[in-house]
């Protein structure tokens, strides 16, 4: 959401600015900056930390060349961390938009990286 478009919504709902900014700032869906074509979500909850997500973390910040919070140079990635994909059967495991994978190792997320 742009600054341009939190003001309208404003303006159309006769509340603040300021409280619109944090509606937008609070929901993790709601972006107030360019987010790449696909959006990496990796989980940050225990099963997947004990389970390997950090050693994913690290292999994706390799391949991209990005860290959690960042997007690519050229558009395409963003890397962000979520708290929970509800997927500990298959931990550790990470989002890219609405697909999800499991059972990933540093090995498997550098493939499934390289199939977009």
């Amino acid at each position: 959401l742009s600054r341009d478009v939190m003001q309208q919504i404003a303006e159309g709902l006769g509340i603040s600015e300021s409280k619109v900014y944090g509606v937008a700032t609070f929901y993790s869906l709601f972006k107030t900056a360019p987010t790449g074509q696909f959006i990496i979500r990796i989980c940050e909850s225990a099963p997947c930390h004990i389970r390997g997500a950090q050693e994913v973390l690290e292999a994706i910040e390799e391949t991209l060349g990005i860290k959690p919070g960042e997007t690519t140079l050229d558009g395409k990635f963003t890397l962000e961390f979520t708290s929970c994909l509800g997927l500990c059967g298959v931990a550790p495991a990470i989002m890219i938009n609405d697909q999800v994978y499991g059972n990933l190792t540093s090995d498997r997320v550098k493939e499934v990286l390289l199939n977009f």
